[in-house]
């Protein structure tokens, strides 16, 4: 397993399909998702926004084969850890771990005190991680 950004293997647009893909495959077990969006709309909402930074997508790598993602995107004073995803087959092993822990290299680039996330209260394996990861829910 290969860990890397989209930024260092190039923001091509097969690069972004293949990310899409990815997304919207890990995005289908979440709890009550529903339908992903259409590779439009996902440009639109991941790549031409002020948050996105390709530094901050994480790609698990099996040889040349997709197999993880870890998104995070910069906001005034924090950063947002937006979706973690791995293929069912490759679950199980560390890999959402391991790519949220390798992606902490673009949170300590941008200078952040504070990472965010969320996860549907469903989600037993998101929130385990997130708990291994030391988040801990808002206080409101």
């Amino acid at each position: 397993m290969r860990f890397t950004t989209l930024a260092d293997l190039g923001e091509t647009p097969a690069h972004r399909r293949a990310l899409y893909e990815l997304n919207k495959e890990c995005a289908a077990d979440i709890p009550e998702r529903g339908d992903f969006y259409s590779f439009d709309e996902y440009v639109e909402r991941r790549f031409e926004v002020v948050s996105y930074d390709p530094r901050g997508v994480v790609i698990a790598l099996d040889r040349e084969a997709w197999v993880g993602m870890a998104a995070t995107s910069r906001h005034e004073g924090f950063m947002f850890n937006e979706m973690t995803g791995v293929r069912a087959g490759y679950r199980g092993q560390g890999i959402s771990i391991a790519m949220k822990t390798f992606g902490m290299t673009f949170v300590e680039e941008c200078g952040a005190s504070r990472i965010r996330t969320l996860h549907h209260p469903a989600n037993a394996s998101a929130i385990a991680m997130n708990r291994k990861m030391g988040f801990v829910d808002a206080v409101d």
